[in-house]
């Protein structure tokens, strides 16, 4: 049994096309032309393939695919590329079948049909390559068929010295011995000064010994070599070059002719591209891409130090959006740039930092003893924008909020370290002094948050949201003189969830403005249902927020909420926060205005609550401030009774109605009624109730 017989009795195959394939060809008197390779190389040929390829054994075997083609097919592919890649297709268990052009070794075309079959070979994984000639009338197309061996010797060499690639040939010795135009204009030297040269003179790779062995070992071998090299111009500068050279055979000696071409730009546009994809354009710092690497290999190493600790800061800016929004993008961009620059001049070499886009920047920490060596190190961090940036003049002060997570204790993944660090983040901007770390408490608060921020987006279309009403009282009567329209959601389950839990996930999701204006028909045409069947004044006051109140369509969904209901405009009653008259105060005041030029009346809602700007109730249109019910609630100590004495007093300054909320009890309701004549609402008077409840404990005899 020959080499090839037995090679071919060990193959096995899964793949039930290809095991009968080898069964055939077990069990046939004559082969077709077939190979075996392993990890990209040939390990075995039959007698036919390499005849095929005009080799001997010894050159062929431990050769590739590609050393027997040409740089480029004619699909215009890179033969090495393309190879590979149907190669490795083919190893993940699917049968390839494709035209090849190869080359013999004697420089022949060889356009070839080839298929590779998935197989093992010693428990080994490996190809089988059947070669099909596509000439069928004749197994090769001979060199001849180019025309060349027509041509006179004359224009052959012409075509050679006008060739746009340099080419020069050497002799066996490697001594120079003739180069073209391009070889003397690329290099900048004359050919007198290349003649009787070796060709070390210009190709820098030649002077490393393990280029050098590995380049003439395949050249001897395989007679052909191809590949990436470092040429040296007159000048001595440097510059790469795709460099291919062939042995040739005459009677009396062997020639080596070398052709190659300057890839400088090509490197320098590889260069450009691969730092845009790693690199952050506008501060020059790895992005997201090359954090992940970054923070992948932090993560391998910190596998090494198990006594030490490392950590992912993801800082947020406090306040950009302001600047952009102010000064433009093109303001924010150089902030940016000054962000970027002050954080490697702190902590450079304490840390690697990254931009992932817009206004979020990470680092990361590595080889630290403590969580408070990393605590330390994001202070003083932090301290980076204790300074103003100033940008053509305009000082801007910024400030961060910074999330941490640690590795290995939190994650030892790059992609989770990333999220939790995220979510720090997020908790840290409504913390005190905007430094937190990560705990598995604030992951189960951002998967609750968003899990109800996919239930809101529904709930308004699936008519989960109703409205309660709690009634509005007079304290020297007793009558009823409107009701406050409360929002509340009833999910599936029947639980009901009070405003205040989900109305900053509302505004959040850009779903505000949407229920906001259906809230208002809905009250307005109840309360007009209950003035008409119970010929009373009742008012309905109904909650906006400073978003709605901003909106340029705001003054539209009032009035469409009032003609719709037939609700007139004195039977409106809009609440209003403290904090919404210090947001665009300008186009507050003027919207207020116009409000009350309809008839509609404003309240300002929970006052005392917050910083009142007492300055700017005199020169507001309002008709009346509903006191916070934490008044009402101290009104058994001396100091709570005269704080809600001075608020009504200024209501009653102002020539403005009062409205004390959270009244509970009896004693509190009678020594409200004693400080001034005004309203009351709270628990006492009633709880909030759906309007036919409300009906019924109010109108009902």
């Amino acid at each position: 049994m020959d080499l090839w017989s037995d090679t071919l009795s060990q193959l096995r195959s899964s793949h039930a096309d290809t095991e009968r394939h080898i069964i055939a060809w077990q069990s046939a008197s004559s082969l077709p032309m077939l190979a075996v390779i392993k990890d990209f190389h040939f390990i075995h040929a039959t007698a036919q393939t390499l005849a095929y390829f005009e080799s001997q054994a010894e050159n062929f075997i431990n050769a590739t695919p590609y050393d027997f083609s040409p740089r480029i097919q004619s699909s215009g592919r890179n033969s090495i590329e393309f190879a590979q890649h149907v190669m490795q297709e083919a190893a993940r268990g699917s049968i390839k079948s494709f035209d090849w052009l190869h080359m013999s070794q004697q420089g022949a075309e060889l356009p070839t049909k080839v298929t590779l079959y998935p197989a093992s070979l010693n428990e080994q994984a490996v190809l089988i390559a059947e070669l099909t000639p596509v000439n069928r009338r004749s197994r090769t197309r001979k060199s001849s068929r180019n025309g060349f061996e027509s041509l006179p010797k004359q224009l052959l060499s012409i075509a050679l010295e006008d060739s746009a690639e340099a080419v020069y040939i050497t002799d066996s010795q490697y001594k120079i011995i003739a180069v073209n135009k391009a070889m003397c204009r690329i290099c900048g030297y004359s050919a007198d000064q290349l003649l009787g040269r070796s060709q070390d003179f210009i190709d820098s790779s030649r002077t490393n010994d393990v280029v050098d062995k590995s380049y003439l070992g395949t050249l001897e071998e395989r007679g052909n070599w191809q590949g990436e090299v470092e040429m040296q111009r007159s000048d001595a500068t440097h510059f790469p070059a795709w460099k291919s050279c062939r042995k040739i055979h005459t009677e009396q000696t062997a020639y080596f002719i070398t052709l190659f071409s300057d890839i400088s730009s090509k490197k320098k546009l590889e260069d450009r591209l691969t730092e845009q994809a790693l690199f952050d354009t506008l501060t020059g710092l790895p992005n997201r891409h090359q954090l992940k690497e970054i923070l992948n290999q932090a993560l391998v190493d910190s596998k090494q130090q198990p006594h030490l600790v490392g950590a992912l800061m993801f800082m947020d800016l406090n306040g950009f959006k302001n600047i952009n929004d102010c000064f433009g993008h093109a303001t924010g961009d150089k902030v940016l740039q000054l962000v970027s620059a002050r954080l490697e001049a702190c902590c450079i070499e304490k840390a690697d930092i990254a931009r992932l886009g817009g206004d979020e920047f990470t680092l990361v920490l590595q080889g630290c003893v403590d969580k408070n060596e990393v605590e330390e190190v994001s202070r003083q961090v932090m301290q980076v924008f204790d300074a103003p940036f100033e940008i053509d003049g305009q000082k801007s002060y910024l400030g961060t909020s910074v999330g941490i997570a640690m590795f290995p204790e939190h994650s030892d993944q790059a992609s989770q370290l990333l999220s939790f660090a995220d979510t720090a983040m997020y908790c840290a901007k409504k913390s005190p002094n905007h430094l937190l770390f990560y705990s598995a408490s604030m992951h189960e608060d951002a998967e609750k948050k968003l899990n109800m921020l996919s239930e809101l987006r529904h709930a308004h279309s699936l008519n989960q949201f109703q409205l309660a009403y709690q009634v509005i009282v007079n304290l020297e009567c007793n009558s009823v003189i409107g009701a406050e329209a409360l929002l509340r959601w009833q999910k599936p389950d029947g639980q009901i969830v009070p405003a205040v839990e989900f109305v900053p996930l509302l505004e959040e999701a850009g779903l505000l403005i949407t229920l906001g204006q259906w809230v208002l028909n809905q009250a307005c045409s109840q309360i007009a249902k209950w003035r008409a069947s119970h010929d009373t004044d009742l008012k309905a006051c109904v909650n906006i927020s400073p978003t709605q109140l901003a909106h340029p369509d705001f003054l539209e969904h009032v009035t469409t909420a009032l003609e719709r209901s037939n609700l007139p405009a004195d039977g409106l009653v809009l609440e209003i926060t403290e904090s919404a008259l210090l947001r665009q105060p300008e186009l507050i005041k003027t919207t207020l205005i116009k409000l009350k030029g309809l008839g509609i009346n404003i309240a300002i809602d929970d006052f005392g609550a917050g910083l009142s700007s007492l300055s700017k109730l005199g020169s507001l249109p309002i008709d009346s401030l509903k006191i916070d019910a934490g008044f009402a609630q101290r009104l058994s100590e001396p100091q709570g009774k005269e704080l809600c004495q001075a608020m009504i007093q200024l209501a009653q300054a102002l020539d403005i109605s009062f409205v004390v909320e959270g009244v509970e009890t009896r004693q509190q309701k009678e020594l409200l009624a004693r400080m001034g004549k005004g309203f009351a609402q709270g628990y006492f008077f009633g709880h909030p109730s759906a309007a036919e409840q409300f009906t019924s404990d109010n109108f009902d005899d």
